[in-house]
Formats: structure tokens, sequence, C-alpha cells
């Protein structure tokens, strides 16, 4: 049996017709990848997720180069190919949520491949992981959004005049 086959006997289980949902399975989104406040974009495969998944865990796993979408609904296929005649924004934060376990990882990306009869890859700049919704912990150097930055400054000033204001009366 095939990865697709195993796939949909694991989540439809035996049936009479298996092959009819088993097509649906296989071409149902299994992750969405959201750039810059766009729709959600469905996409069938993130190659490059897991090593990314790993690198946001751990900061001495080397991220991946790029992450590779396959599978792209048609919508997602339109909004790629628009970023891709764009100029002026070739750099983006992408977020990529895998429904299978909502595991979800954000990255600074740059559209590196695209085009007819090639899978769109976005090469990878940084990594962020943002555990529980809190601010996003910079584990990748490179190029981070100014927002993330400023947060952390902020952060870091906040905690660090809390553990000791003291210091300002003896001045």
């Amino acid at each position: 049996m095939s990865n697709d086959e195993d796939l949909c006997l694991a989540f439809w289980g035996p049936a009479n017709d298996p092959g009819a949902r088993c097509a649906e399975a296989a071409d149902a989104p299994r992750f969405h990848v959201d750039v810059g406040g766009s729709p959600p974009l469905g996409c069938r495969e993130v190659r490059g997720f897991h090593e990314a998944a790993t690198a946001s865990r751990d900061p001495r796993a080397a991220p991946p180069p790029r992450l590779v979408l396959v599978g792209l609904a048609e919508d997602a296929a339109a909004w790629i190919s628009a970023w891709a005649e764009d100029s002026e924004r070739v750099r983006r934060t992408v977020t990529i949520r895998r429904l299978l376990d909502d595991l979800e990882l954000s990255a600074v990306a740059t559209l590196a491949s695209f085009g007819y009869g090639i899978e769109p890859a976005l090469a990878v700049e940084s990594i962020t992981a943002a555990p529980g919704g809190a601010v996003p912990a910079l584990l990748r150097s490179g190029v981070h959004p100014k927002a993330t930055i400023e947060a952390l400054q902020l952060g870091a000033l906040a905690s660090a005049e809390s553990d000791d204001a003291g210091w300002f009366l003896h001045c």
C-alpha cells in the first residue's frame, strides 16, 4: 500500500467504497498558509515543515533552507502568483499551520521559485515560535519584523525594571 492509502485507511477506516473517500482525503488541504493577512491558503503538503518545527524548538538545529508548498488550492496558487509579481514586498512573514495537530510556525521568507510546473518554494530567513500566543521568541538570526523586536525589547526593559527598581533611587 502507498502512504496515501495508509493515510486513507487510518482516516476513514475500512469502508465499502474507500476509493472515493481516499481521493477526497488525498486532495484535502493538510496545511493552512497565512501570508500577511491573506485568507488562509490551502496546501496539501509543506516539505521542510518537520525540520522547521524542530528548529523552532531547538536553537541548535538548523532550519530548512526552503519550504516547498505542494498541492496548492486554486486560490492559493493565484495569491502566490500575485506575490511573484510584487516587486515592492519581496520578503513576508508566513505562518504555516499543520491541520492534523494545529502546530503553527512563523517564518520570514521570500519566494524562491515559482512558475508553470514548478512547486512554489519559500527561502527561509528566520523562524519564530510563539508559545501560547505570547510575544514570539527570536530563535534564529536573520530578518525579523520590527514590531516583534520592539515588543521583546519592551518586555526585557520591563522585567529589568521590575527586578531591581531601587537603582533609580540611589542615582
